[in-house]
């Protein structure tokens, strides 16, 4: 008669345990460590640029500059006005962009979502307040596309300008060419350093990790052929 034995039901622990291994989160004092350098990387953001642009024409041949903050807007804004104002742009007006007012709001708001990442790193909240800091770059350089596609298509015709222009859609990142004109656009140095702080806070903390394990390959001796 064929006896057959019973296998045990494996327990959750011993299922557990043959998983893969669960890397393990970064330790508190990594998390801090990076969570106050991307606060600081923040802070320095909060007076520089947020965008730059430098216009070219043979009658401007040491060129005009533009360069938007969070707040203002500084450079050679008389005369670029004045131009906008011979092809029927509109004249630049801080009245006309009210998410200027929001520039130190959303900074202090990154500087908290540092904090919450430092906290809660892997949980939903830590990975939200990354993400959010990540999209802020990106969201400022969409809002200021958004504004050079409104002043390129809403141009005046009453009074007629002196110059008719077709609208057009001046680019916030790279060249746009206009009659004699081209205006060369790049993000400003906040921009990078809001990238940047995000960056260290999603990749800080695991660097002393992943730079141990690196040194410790590099201290592994290689086995010579011959298998000695």
């Amino acid at each position: 008669m064929e006896v057959r034995t019973a296998t045990p039901a494996m327990e959750p622990e011993a299922r557990s345990e043959k998983r893969a291994p669960h890397r393990p989160e970064p330790r508190l004092a990594a998390r801090v460590i990076a969570g106050v350098a991307a606060a600081l990387l923040l802070v320095l953001a909060i007076p520089r640029p947020v965008w730059e642009a430098r216009l070219t024409a043979p009658q401007y041949p040491a060129g005009l500059t533009l360069s938007a903050y969070g707040d203002r807007v500084e450079g050679d804004v008389k005369e670029i006005t004045a131009l906008n104002h011979y092809v029927g742009m509109r004249p630049y007006d801080p009245d006309d962009l009210p998410e200027m007012q929001l520039w130190v709001p959303t900074i202090l708001a990154a500087i908290g979502a540092a904090a919450v990442s430092t906290i809660f790193w892997r949980r939903i909240w830590g990975r939200l307040a990354r993400l959010f800091v990540w999209s802020i770059p990106f969201a400022i350089l969409a809002v200021i596309q958004g504004r050079l596609y409104q002043y390129g298509h809403d141009l005046t015709t009453d009074p007629r300008p002196a110059l008719h222009l077709d609208p057009f859609t001046p680019w916030v990142v790279g060249k746009t060419h206009v009659i004699n004109f081209t205006t060369s656009a790049f993000p400003g140095t906040a921009v990078l350093l809001i990238l940047l702080a995000a960056a260290v806070l999603s990749f800080g903390p695991g660097l002393p990790e992943t730079g141990g394990r690196i040194w410790r390959w590099m201290r592994t001796p290689v086995a010579s052929e011959d298998g000695s």
